[in-house]
């Protein structure tokens, strides 16, 4: 390696040689790595950093398997997982002509993004690793060709994160400089004008979704880590006694495809919806439904979530929640200005399956305030 170039050497394990799981990033010679599945394939990655002339010289690469303690441990997989959604703020990529991290050569109308962080990159040509966009009520799945734009080690859809794990899952490091300041506003690639935590190429943001403008708020699903909440009611594990719906999750449902304003980097999970109450029910534009499918039937312990975020808007004293349980249905007033937080909704009968929900829609006691939208849960 001479002076001024480096080599970065990452791995990943597979059992079929389709399903991947993210790549371990910077491992060092030596190093020992462990894997949470059975895999009959390994594969490594190395990327030459150099100057013209000038570049570090590969001879050979070893790989063997061992029993000793791993010092490097790739991301754990869930059977049961649904393939987590975030709410951020993307930007459009264009840059035709120019090179992706994985070699590819961007056409007129591509359709990729570019996640900040080497763990999600796929081959070139490959679709390993794949995000779900969605934007006002329109989708498209695409692959990951590109790292960036702000970082190349922001992995913020990791429960434990690898970089930065001082921020919680679901908030980028972008949007932490920007809105809150953190590093000194400042990222791996410098100053953050603009939140943007993926970059989105030409025909999946103009063609697929519509977008127009550069920035925008959108949904991303990383697909690679569990079923598409596209596909229908996910599998749940019966063992479980908390079943959390996710207002960007796919037990999620809502009447208007433009559901309302989102709170980005407010709620649980840094995001909620909000809208507009009215009180005349021919006035009504929303509705929304948390509409889990419960493993086991049984005796449910409801709460709602009621965010504590800036509103231009005074905050509604009358939410009207209707339960629909196994014997009937209810309405519960909850008065969202002062009662936040874990919010008991009560306790009621279930049966197996997706026909119980919680629903919730602009119409409510008072008009023209904010009502707002975030996680519900059922206890068993």
């Amino acid at each position: 390696m001479p002076q001024g170039t480096s080599l970065r050497v990452d791995l990943r394990a597979s059992l079929d040689g389709a399903r991947w799981l993210p790549w371990i990033v910077g491992v060092p010679s030596g190093t020992v790595a462990g894997f949470p599945v059975a895999a009959q394939r390994v594969q490594y990655r190395l990327t030459l950093m150099g100057d013209v002339g000038l570049s570090p010289v590969v001879r050979s690469v070893t790989l063997a398997p061992t029993s000793a303690p791993a010092t490097y441990e790739a991301a754990a997989a869930d059977p049961y997982a649904v393939a987590p959604t975030f709410r951020i703020r993307a930007t459009r990529q264009g840059m035709i002509g120019g090179r992706t991290a994985n070699g590819f050569v961007i056409p007129p109308h591509a359709r990729f993004v570019s996640l900040p962080c080497w763990c999600a990159l796929s081959s070139k040509g490959g679709d390993e690793y794949k995000v779900r966009i969605t934007y006002r009520g329109r989708s498209t799945v695409v692959p990951v060709y590109d790292v960036g734009p702000y970082s190349a080690r922001d992995d913020y859809w990791n429960i434990q994160r690898a970089g930065y794990p001082d921020l919680e899952r679901g908030w980028p490091m972008d949007h932490a400089a920007y809105y809150e300041g953190y590093n000194g506003k400042q990222a791996d690639k410098g100053y953050v004008r603009f939140p943007s935590a993926m970059d989105v190429g030409d025909g999946a943001w103009i063609d697929d979704l519509g977008i127009v403008g550069d920035q925008a708020e959108v949904e991303v699903t990383m697909l690679w880590m569990g079923a598409d909440p596209a596909d229908g009611a996910p599998q749940r594990d019966p063992n479980l006694p908390e079943q959390v719906v996710d207002e960007l999750g796919g037990d999620f449902w809502h009447s208007s495809p433009d559901i309302g304003v989102s709170a980005v980097g407010c709620g649980y999970g840094r995001h909620a919806y909000q809208a507009k109450t009215v009180s005349d029910p021919n006035q009504s534009k929303l509705v929304t439904r948390w509409q889990p499918n419960l493993p086991t039937a049984g005796d449910y312990d409801l709460y709602v979530h009621v965010p504590i975020c800036p509103s231009k808007r005074a905050i509604t004293s009358a939410a009207r929640y209707v339960i629909q349980h196994r014997d009937g249905a209810v309405e519960v007033a909850v008065d969202q200005s002062s009662q936040t937080g874990w919010v008991h909704l009560g306790r009621f009968p279930f049966a197996a399956g997706g026909d119980g929900f919680i629903q919730l829609g602009d119409l409510a006691g008072d008009a023209g305030a904010t009502v707002w939208f975030d996680q519900a849960k059922w206890v068993r």
